[in-house]
């Protein structure tokens, strides 16, 4: 309460604790206190149509000023519901309490009154005289009509004097019908029906991006108001809006699950709670709906109707009272959400309010850009695998959704959760998306990336919530949370409206089909549990007996006719489970008519057969979760000795795939005849093998005399080349910071395919296919080069090639690729392996490859050089380079030295005999390098740890 000394004034103490009451006054409250207090103060809250909230000046070392509530003395006014009282009906507003707190509100709320306080009741309510403007509120609440006054009396049972002016107004009140006197009206219609907790999602969609007039009823942080929203009809609604672009601290003490103590509250926050209530506390504001959240919460800005430039946000951000919230800054237009961070930066940089405190940190806004990405792989309805630009396997989580839990072992799966699987299978798995990075979740290594992922303009997130098959979760209140969040709760909420998927009425049951995968129990097992509680678990059992007569029993149901499924994970090469619908059945199919190479056992440590891994790696491309056709192999070889399947499988499209056909034409199976002749299928599979066999790859390599034959030729034109010590060589392609390919000057064979391919037209048959091994030719800046193809993906109908005349790689689409005669394909490549003697790359991890490999490329790209072959072994031909100009004594600085020098290269710590003498003739170099502290040397020594996981990642 403001006056000039800023304390109250007060009057000489009554020496009666009591007053007695007169004969006709109708007051219930008992007087304990007569002592009357006089002063000043600002109008912070109107809370009914007799009663004010007064705050006066702040005192030195306290923020938060002194408040004083005061109700108008000798004066009754229709009763306000209170908040508290929301459900009981006998306490709604009394007739016309609306209106007589609206005009109290408009005529004081925010000026500057006196007071004079009377007496203090039992309940510690403080009754006296509020004067505006010179002239008293309570002459102006009864002349309004909306205030009646008590008839209290004297002894002589005449009315008190001081109150005989009052009475006069209000009989000119009842004679004018002004306020609750008005004639001709129902007292019923007067009285506002208040709703606290209204359908905020339907308030939001009704009036999305609209300024909607509303009166700030409670503050309840600097960042968190309630709101009346007035209706004609008198059916106000009251409820909770946030600020967007802001969270300030909370006000009250915060217990989270599973924590002993509460949360200490922020003296800060009380702070920006009384700045933000003396100014906007039941103020006439717009409210611009901008966003909603999971628990029903809506989020905006409030603004003056008159004064929509006056911010309070910004306010709050400058004096460091709240800090900026991303997620819902991205709701607001981007300037106004840029000037909320230049407020924010301000108030930080003078180190003011919340910024005080050194450990305070500012939130930063995902800039993570959207990339193209292949589904590899489905997990669940919001889980799958994408593979990045680098070819790099990523799993990750759909951002800011949850679908049903899947199954896993002893656990059930929830319902509809095969559902959500299913429709994102057959929605994106081999297919390139946009992929969205919007945050981590998990501590140390086990973090999971969690996107957003749009196919087109279709956001995947969003689909998956509009047909029921997830729901949006909810954050907390800083939570990071995906880009298009306020979407997500939309298209939840109107699932739940429509009663699609999850909300259906009657729920949804859980997806039922039989797992023929599961190992089956025999009688035996089912007599006795696997390990009792408190033993060591029991070791996995094998497939045997009861597995092979479980599928026998659903052979008369197959029979050899084809069945539509797809293939749910692809075990080997030659083993795949398969999923088929038309049956409800979950089985292991095991491919017929060929013998894939085995993979390395993972659980019983067995060796792989040469190129397991890669026809396994090939099978999941091919077919990993696409439709497929299964036939089963007729008779009793239908099951085999584990109970898995024995049947033919189709890649399902336009272009019917056989998965076996597609092993044998890449050389990485041979034909099981007794099977493939079994389902009539040994023709078409021996065709596909002739394929691999006339280009002897793969399994066929070794294949006959002439593969033979050629092994010796290409030895002996190997050790002629280890004769000629001398090569003149020109640098074509850098392979890594100690690595490259290059031609020899003196290649003859290069004049030869350069006019031969000058002779290529481009023409090629109609239905060409580019086949892996095979030999083609591509168009490279208005001219041909030899390409052989390492992969074929024939979803993207695209090819991996390496330019064999040059060393590089591309992927090319199918299009690009011509066949070339067959003379040409077999001349051998132009381009050979070298490697720079005595010295090792950097270790990755260190940060320092692709600085190594941009420097040998300026040291040695395009250029010619005199190459001195050291060694030749796995990794390439080992050699020293110096300039074909260089004269004979003339000293000139290695490539080897230069790249030591600068940190960008180590010597060998075990070299080979024939390069062991490069150690000493370089270790100066390096010595240079580690006392400078260039490249890999910034923070010392490499350790032989580093040294020997850089090995073991080279050796695989």
């Amino acid at each position: 309460m403001t006056s000039k000394d800023s304390v109250e004034k007060k009057a000489p103490a009554d020496k009666t604790a009591k007053s007695k009451k007169g004969k006709g006054d109708k007051s219930k409250d008992t007087v304990v206190s007569n002592q009357p207090q006089v002063g000043c103060g600002v109008v912070k809250n109107v809370t009914s149509g007799g009663t004010v909230v007064i705050y006066g000046q702040a005192t030195q070392g306290n923020a938060i000023p002194p408040e004083k509530t005061i109700t108008l003395s000798g004066v009754n006014v229709p009763k306000m519901q209170r908040r508290t009282q929301r459900d009981d009906d006998k306490e709604k507003d009394e007739p016309y309490a609306f209106h007589a707190r609206e005009f109290l509100r408009k005529l004081l709320i925010g000026k500057k009154v006196s007071f004079t306080t009377n007496h203090t009741n039992a309940n510690g309510r403080e009754y006296g005289n509020l004067t505006f403007d010179n002239i008293s509120v309570a002459d102006q609440v009864v002349s309004a009509g909306f205030g009646v006054v008590k008839t209290a009396t004297n002894k002589e049972g005449k009315m008190h004097a001081d109150r005989e002016a009052l009475y006069g107004l209000q009989v000119q009140a009842e004679k004018a019908g002004r306020g609750r006197h008005a004639k001709g009206v129902d007292p019923s219609h007067a009285v506002r029906d208040v709703n606290y907790d209204p359908d905020t999602f339907h308030f939001y969609m009704e009036n999305k991006g609209k300024a909607v007039p509303v009166i700030v009823d409670y503050v309840r942080s600097g960042s968190t108001v309630s709101v009346e929203v007035p209706r004609p009809n008198m059916k106000h609604l009251v409820f909770n809006v946030t600020l967007c672009g802001i969270v300030c601290p909370r006000t009250v003490p915060l217990k989270r699950k599973g924590q002993k103590k509460e949360e200490k509250v922020n003296p800060i926050g009380v702070v920006a709670q009384h700045y933000v209530a003396k100014r906007l506390l039941k103020r006439d504001m717009e409210f611009v709906t901008l966003g909603i959240d999971k628990s029903g919460n809506i989020y905006g800005r409030l603004q003056f109707a008159a004064h929509p430039e006056r911010d309070i946000t910004k306010l709050l951000l400058k004096n460091g009272y709240g800090r900026y919230l991303p997620w819902t800054g991205a709701l607001i237009d981007p300037k106004l959400s840029a000037e909320y961070r230049a407020c924010e930066a301000a108030a930080a940089a003078a180190k003011v309010g919340l910024w005080e405190n050194p450990k305070a940190q500012r939130a930063t806004a995902n800039t993570s850009q959207p990339a193209l990405m292949k589904v590899v792989m489905v997990n669940s309805g919001d889980s799958l695998t994408i593979q990045d630009a680098k070819g790099k396997d990523i799993r990750v989580n759909l951002a800011s959704v949850r679908t049903p839990r899947m199954g896993r072992r002893e656990t059930p799966s929830e319902p509809l959760a095969f559902e959500a699987k299913e429709w994102l299978r057959k929605k994106i798995v081999g297919k390139r998306v946009s992929v969205r990075f919007e945050y981590k979740r998990g501590t140390g290594n086990t973090q999971s990336d969690f996107v957003s992922i749009e196919q087109g303009r279709q956001n995947i997130n969003e689909q998956l919530c509009s047909l029921g098959f997830a729901t949006a979760v909810q954050h907390m209140m800083e939570g990071p949370r995906a880009y298009n969040y306020v979407k997500l709760v939309e298209a939840d909420k109107k699932a739940q409206i429509g009663k699609r998927g999850l909300h259906s009425k009657p729920p949804p049951t859980v997806h039922k089909y039989t797992d023929l995968t599961e190992i089956a129990r025999s009688k035996k097992d089912t007599k006795k549990k696997d390990a009792e509680e408190g033993d060591a678990p029991a070791p996995r059992r094998q497939r045997g007996e009861a597995d092979v007569e479980r599928a026998k029993t659903f052979l008369p149901q197959l029979g050899t006719s084809q069945h539509r499924g797809h293939v749910e994970y692809v075990i080997s090469g030659s083993k795949l489970k398969v999923y088929l619908a038309s049956k409800k059945l979950m089985c292991n199919v095991v491919l017929a008519g060929v013998q894939v190479p085995r993979t390395a056992g993972r659980r019983s440590g067995s060796q792989g057969d040469k190129y397991g891994e890669e026809a396994s790696t090939f099978v999941k491309n091919l077919c990993l979760q696409q439709n497929v056709i299964v036939e089963m192999s007729p008779g009793e070889n239908a099951v085999d000795r584990r109970g898995n399947f024995v049947a033919y499988v189709w890649v399902d499209g336009p272009s019917k795939v056989s998965v076996a056909a597609a092993l044998l034409r890449k050389g990485l199976a041979k034909i099981f005849v007794r099977s493939a002749e079994a389902g009539g299928y040994l023709d078409v599979l021996r065709k596909a093998e002739n394929v691999a066999k006339k280009d002897r790859i793969k399994v066929w390599e070794t294949f006959d005399e002439e593969m033979k034959k050629r092994k010796a030729e290409k030895d002996k034109r190997a050790e002629a080349e280890k004769k000629s010590k001398y090569q003149k060589i020109r640098v074509t392609e850098i392979v890594d910071g100690t690595s490259f390919y290059a031609q020899l000057e003196e290649d003859k064979n290069l004049t030869a395919i350069e006019e031969a391919l000058a002779k290529v037209d481009g023409t090629k048959p109609e239905d060409f296919e580019p086949e892996f091994g095979m030999v083609c030719a591509c168009k490279y800046e208005d001219s041909w080069c030899r390409v052989q193809i390492n992969d074929v993906d024939e979803t993207e109908m695209c090819c991996d090639v390496v330019f064999v005349d040059y060393g590089n790689k591309d992927t090319l689409q199918w299009a690009d690729v011509v066949p070339i005669d067959e003379e040409l394909s077999r001349k051998p490549p132009c381009a050979l392996k070298y490697r720079l003697a005595g010295i090792l790359p950097p270790p990755e991890g260190l940060g320092w490859t692709d600085p190594a490999f941009q420097r040998l490329g300026e040291l040695t790209y395009d250029k010619v050089f005199n190459a001195e072959v050291l060694l030749r072994d796995n990794q390439g031909t080992h050699v020293t380079l110096s300039s074909p100009d260089k004269k004979e004594g003339e000293k000139e600085e290695a490539v080897q030295a230069t790249l030591l020098k600068e940190g960008l290269a180590r010597l060998t710590k075990r070299p080979a005999y024939e390069v062991k003498f490069l150690n000493r003739q370089f270790r100066d170099y390096q010595q240079e390098g580690v006392k400078a502290r260039a490249g890999i040397w910034e923070y010392g020594e490499v350790s032989d740890e580093e040294e020997e996981e850089d090995n073991r990642r080279r050796r695989k």
